[in-house]
């Protein structure tokens, strides 16, 4: 918003400066004929001329100063989501690292496969033995 803001200030300032030169031609006090700008006739002296220049001048600077702002903001922005993506990786490796040369832990021993049974709640780990008929 303060990029458009200041842009807009800056282009009328600009335009408003260029068509003062233009209709000023310096043979007098007056200036010959006025000048136009944005649809408007304007017929004054020089001294109000370069009054009314110091004044688009300043709104002219401070649209610039708008603009440098807004620019700067979002340059400023991204440079710290560099900044932090960079520290995320540097992160992430250290942390790659720290596994890959961790000693190697001791394995556990083989888990057993659990006995089928017809009730799935009764679930017993297998003995080594065989199991005995239900009926006899």
């Amino acid at each position: 918003m303060l990029t458009i803001i200041g842009l807009i200030a800056l282009l009328g300032a600009v335009a408003v400066g260029v068509a003062g030169v233009q209709a000023n031609s310096g043979e007098s006090h007056t200036v010959p004929g006025g000048f136009t700008v944005f649809g408007q006739n304007y017929e004054m002296s020089t001294g109000a001329l370069f009054g009314y220049g110091i004044l688009v001048g300043a709104i002219g600077a401070c649209g610039l100063i708008l603009l440098l702002t807004a620019v700067w903001t979002v340059s400023r922005r991204s440079t710290v989501a560099r900044r932090q993506l960079r520290q995320s990786k540097r992160e992430m490796a250290a942390a790659r690292k720290e596994v890959a040369n961790a000693p190697a832990r001791p394995t556990a021993a083989p888990q057993t496969t659990p006995t089928w049974s017809f009730n799935r709640f009764m679930n017993r780990p297998t003995t080594g033995k065989p199991a005995a008929p239900a009926h006899k």
